[in-house]
């Protein structure tokens, strides 16, 4: 109640009492307006959440033959701790603008598991492997199409798990509005 120790101790007891129930009750209020305020954050961030899958299902549902791409991430090993381990292939889908968090199991006597956040550029044509890393992988397009493998140098996430030697390969989606091809048959 902003006393000093002295003028609290003069204070008679019912006085003394009388504060300090005012004091639980100001506590207590302070303490549900918190809560209040923390319900209110995880609500928001909930429905934030499920707008985003929506978002992202939508963009799924609604796209065309270049929109979504294809990557398949395989060999090399996952390193930590100095230790090297194979991992598991991993094959995922994403569509422009796109960020997903892609797992990593790796194998051997301990087993490592991790993950690494993935976003296709809004124009398509860039992928940004472990984006927020400053040795983060970039991909960019110039046969997806067709199929394009990389050989990225390493990269190393947020928790200190490295993912070397591993080929990526990005193919666009077979998607309405893909090119008609034509073949074309010398007898």
């Amino acid at each position: 109640m902003g006393l000093t120790a002295d003028q609290w101790n003069s204070l008679p007891t019912e006085k003394q009492a009388e504060l300090q129930s005012q004091q639980y009750a100001i506590d207590a209020q302070a303490r549900q307006q918190r809560e209040a305020r923390q319900m209110e954050q995880q609500r928001l961030a909930q429905a934030q959440a499920v707008a985003a899958a929506e978002s992202a299902r939508q963009a799924y549902v609604n796209a065309r033959y270049g929109d979504v791409v294809n990557v398949v991430v395989q060999g090399g090993s996952l390193q930590y701790s100095g230790k090297r381990y194979p991992y598991e292939p991993v094959s995922f889908d994403l569509v422009k603008g796109e960020t997903k968090s892609v797992a990593f199991r790796g194998r051997g006597m301990q087993t490592v598991a991790t993950h690494y956040d993935v976003r296709l550029s809004e124009d398509g044509n860039t992928i940004y492997f472990d984006d927020a890393s400053r040795q983060r992988a970039v991909l960019v397009n110039h046969d997806w199409e067709h199929g394009e493998a990389y050989q990225p140098a390493g990269t190393m996430n947020d928790v200190s798990v490295g993912l070397s030697g591993m080929t990526m390969t990005v193919k666009l989606k077979g998607l309405p509005g893909a090119p008609q091809k034509v073949i074309i048959e010398n007898r």
